[in-house]
């Protein structure tokens, strides 16, 4: 555990009890900060720290208070702030995130820093699982897998690899990182933001949060990110762009990397881990074995000559376009509740598309947009979805050879599902219940 122990004797408060949240709040605990919990819609766990009580945030200590945690999901400024935070921003009580509190618990290891808009989720257990390959000891998390505050301090000779969202970026004042990634910026968030020049201003955090011997690795020579790259290295930063092209000669990406945005991302990754002194031939060794994330262009399934690929993490249009740009023959499952953008660069990325089944309550305004691209079939509901792409995909290889059924959503998930994973566990659960059934009852040779 990452332990502030500057905030020891601190009266700070929690707002959202979520992985973070209560993170925040045993990390507080062990520095022996006093703290008020409160989250509008979970409840507190049974066995609280000792140094914590949950407490309506109204009837937080406001007078004597010194911070308050939020959580990512919360709003602290755009569309809207939470009312506890329009409360601490009148009472000027800092407003802070939990990675925040790991910044000032002072680990000793060398950081990462990890933002874009795709792929920071994917470049960052790439780069931890690199590391660990080259026998280097990183303890990886922040916006991906543990909060940052339950993450071990791999001490002066390892690293700590965080992915970071907007959110995280804007409430961390004490980041600092020994190599600073941003890999891309494409409208996302933008409520949040206050629109899109708010959301470019949030990932920019990150290259000021840069030390001064640090690197910055630029994922794009263009839009946003272009711009940022050609202002920081005109201020004298210590920086470079990357492209699929600057991987080194003898990489070869294993199949969870496929698609030419993943090898921008592993190019970035080499990037890195060369200014960390990875060899090259660890890193490529790394990189071929990588087994990539759940629900992020995931195998989960096989029939025959039919793959079922799980793509839930892609919320948004230039996620599932990369995805459409990664497989041929593709069945793809998309829908949900959309973006403010709708599918975007999704709908001109359909050339390998034989039909798309629309589910969710984007799924009419997704069909009129594909209108005249890609024969579409409005599903409904993801299982239907499923049964009715993977049967069209088995009629079609007997013909055209192998087919992917994609779930890559190119929306949120939250009109049918929980979240993204809960999403995506039910595609990866149908999928192989077909596969299981279809192999049992001897497929399409019964």
């Amino acid at each position: 555990m990452l332990v502030p122990r500057s905030m020891s004797g601190r009266k700070v408060g929690i707002l959202g009890l979520g992985l973070s949240g209560m993170a925040a709040a045993h990390a507080l605990d062990a520095a022996g900060a006093h703290c008020w919990l409160h989250d509008d819609s979970r409840a507190a766990p049974d066995h609280l720290p000792a140094w914590a009580q949950t407490a309506h945030w109204q009837d937080w200590p406001w007078d004597g208070l010194d911070a308050m945690v939020i959580s990512p999901g919360i709003p602290h400024d755009h569309p809207a702030p939470h009312p506890a935070a329009a409360r601490a921003r009148n009472a000027g009580v800092e407003i802070i995130s939990e990675v925040e509190l790991a910044m000032r618990a002072a680990p000793r290891a060398r950081l990462v820093a990890i933002t874009g808009t795709n792929g920071k989720s994917t470049t960052t257990a790439l780069i931890g699982h690199c590391l660990r390959h080259a026998g280097v000891a990183a303890s990886v998390g922040g916006n991906i897998g543990d909060a940052a505050c339950n993450l071990e301090d791999p001490g002066p000779d390892g690293v700590i690899v965080l992915e970071l969202s907007s959110y995280q970026l804007e409430t961390t004042p004490s980041l600092h990182a020994d190599v600073a990634l941003l890999l891309n910026i494409t409208p996302d968030h933008l409520d949040r933001h206050g629109g899109m020049d708010g959301y470019v201003a949030a990932k920019a955090r990150i290259l000021s949060a840069l030390l001064p011997d640090g690197l910055a690795v630029f994922g794009e020579d263009h839009g946003p990110v272009g711009r940022l790259a050609t202002e920081f290295l005109a201020a004298g930063g210590s920086g470079m762009t990357v492209g699929a092209d600057d991987l080194p000669a003898n990489a070869r990406l294993s199949p969870a990397l496929a698609g030419p945005h993943n090898a921008v991302n592993a190019a970035a990754a080499a990037a890195c881990l060369r200014h960390l002194g990875v060899s090259e031939d660890d890193f490529a060794a790394g990189l071929a074995d990588f087994d990539g994330l759940p629900h992020r262009m995931q195998h989960v399934a096989q029939h025959e000559a039919v793959t079922f690929i799980n793509d839930s993490k892609a919320t948004n249009g230039v996620a599932a376009a990369c995805a459409l740009a990664a497989f041929d023959s593709i069945y793809w499952i998309a829908g949900g509740e959309a973006k403010a953008d709708g599918l975007g660069p999704a709908a001109a990325a359909t050339q390998n598309v034989e039909r798309a089944y629309l589910i969710g309550s984007a799924a009419a305004d997704f069909a009129a947009e594909l209108t005249g691209l890609v024969p579409v079939r409005l599903s409904g509901d993801l299982e239907s979805a499923t049964h009715a792409a993977f049967a069209d995909a088995s009629a079609a290889t007997g013909v055209a050879g192998a087919a992917t059924v994609l779930l890559s959503p190119a929306a949120a998930s939250f009109d049918q599902f929980e979240n993204f994973v809960a999403r995506g566990d039910a595609f990866s659960a149908i999928a192989r219940q077909i596969a299981t059934t279809e192999t049992t009852a001897g497929g399409a040779h019964a």
